[in-house]
C-alpha cells in the first residue's frame, strides 16, 4: 500500500502563510467575552457594552518615526502597539480590541517581521487590548497602522479644560527624547548605564490605561504626551479656549534623573527634552485641585487667555513647540 504523501505547511514567504501564522499568534490574545470573532473572516465582530466605543488608529513608519537599527523588531511591534492604546488611556477608555495592518518589504527577514508580530502580541496580552484583526501587504519600507478600539461611559476629552483647573501630569517625561537623541547620536559602544536606560524608555513605552481610567470623574480633560508636553498642551489649550500656564520647577521634578543626567551629557536641557521631546505617552489632564488623584502631580494652573506659556520664578514665556510631521 502506498504511503500518504506527508503534509507540509506552506513557506512563510507565502502571503497566506504568513497570515495563517499571525493568525495563530494572535489567537491567544484575545480571551475576553468582548471578541465574538477575531482574525480568520473577512472582519472582527465585537460585542459593545452599554458604553460608548473609543477609536483611535497610529502609523508607525521606518525612516519617519523610527530606523530598524534603533531597535528589535519585538521592541517595534511592541511601542507602535502602545502608542496607539496611548490614545484609549488619554481618553478614560478600556480597550477592547486592535486591528493591526503591516507593510513589509517583499525582502524582509522572516525573524523581522515575526518579531513585530510578537511584540504585538505581548503587547496586547499586558494592556489587556486583544489583536483582533488587520492586513498585510508589500510595500518599499515597514509600516505599521493600529487601530485600537476601547469603550467608556464618558470619554475625557481636550475641550474640557476649565479655568482655576490645575495642570496634571501623570507618568514622567523627558527620557524618551534623551533616549532617542542618544540613539541618534551616540555609538552604543559609549553607551552608559543612563543611556541605556533612556533607549529603552523610548523603545519600550508604556499605555497608561489604569491611570487614565483613574482620571475618570476627577479630570475634566486629557491627552497623551506624543508630540511633547508644550504641543500637547497646547491641543488643550485650543480645544478648550483657555491658556495652560505650567511651572517649570515643577515639570523639572518629573524629568528621571537618568535622563538629566544624559541631557547633561549631550549638551541638551533636559527641560527641553521634556517639552519638545514627546514618545513618554505619559498623560497630562486638568482639573480641580481637590479631585487630583494620588498619582497625579500638579504642574501648572488654567487661566483665561490662549496658549502655552511657561512660567520660573517672576518670568512668564510663550511656548509654541511640539513634533510636527510635516515641518523640515
Amino acid at each position: 500500500m502506498a504511503q500518504r504523501p506527508r503534509h507540509r505547511e506552506a513557506p512563510l514567504t507565502k502571503e497566506f502563510a504568513r497570515i495563517a501564522w499571525l493568525e495563530r499568534l494572535f489567537a491567544r490574545t484575545h480571551e475576553r467575552g468582548t471578541v465574538v470573532l477575531g482574525i480568520g473572516d473577512d472582519a472582527a465582530v465585537l460585542r459593545p457594552a452599554s458604553r460608548l466605543l473609543v477609536w483611535t488608529t497610529d502609523a508607525c513608519v521606518e525612516n519617519v518615526h523610527f530606523k530598524l537599527s534603533w531597535l528589535s523588531a519585538e521592541d517595534l511591534g511592541w511601542h507602535s502597539y502602545n502608542a496607539a492604546v496611548s490614545d484609549l488611556a488619554a481618553m478614560g477608555a478600556r480597550p477592547s480590541g486592535a486591528l493591526s495592518s503591516l507593510a513589509l518589504p517583499c525582502s524582509i527577514d522572516r525573524k523581522i517581521w515575526q518579531g513585530i508580530a510578537r511584540g504585538q502580541a505581548r503587547a496586547a496580552k499586558a494592556l489587556d487590548c486583544p489583536v483582533i484583526g488587520g492586513n498585510l501587504t508589500r510595500a518599499s519600507e515597514v509600516s505599521i497602522h493600529t487601530t485600537a478600539i476601547g469603550e467608556a461611559r464618558r470619554p475625557l476629552r481636550r475641550d474640557g479644560a476649565k479655568v482655576g483647573d490645575e495642570v496634571w501630569l501623570v507618568g514622567g517625561v523627558g527620557a524618551a527624547a534623551a533616549g532617542l537623541s542618544v540613539l541618534m547620536r551616540v555609538p552604543e559602544a559609549k553607551w552608559n548605564s543612563a543611556m541605556r536606560t533612556c533607549v529603552n524608555v523610548w523603545r519600550r513605552p508604556k499605555a497608561l490605561v489604569q491611570e487614565g481610567l483613574g482620571l475618570i470623574g476627577k479630570a475634566n480633560s486629557a491627552i497623551d504626551i506624543s508630540d511633547g508636553l508644550a504641543g500637547d498642551a497646547g491641543h488643550i489649550a485650543e480645544a478648550s479656549g483657555v491658556s495652560l500656564v505650567l511651572d517649570a520647577e515643577a515639570i523639572e521634578s518629573a524629568i528621571p534623573t537618568r535622563a538629566k543626567n544624559v541631557s547633561s551629557l549631550l549638551g541638551c536641557s533636559a527641560l527641553d527634552f521634556a517639552l519638545t521631546g514627546g514618545e513618554d505617552y505619559a498623560l497630562l489632564a486638568t482639573g480641580k485641585s481637590a479631585r487630583r488623584p494620588s498619582f497625579a502631580r500638579r504642574i501648572g494652573i488654567v487661566e483665561r487667555g490662549q496658549g502655552v506659556w511657561l512660567e520660573s520664578g517672576q518670568k512668564k514665556v510663550r511656548i509654541r513647540a511640539g513634533f510636527d510631521h510635516f515641518s523640515r
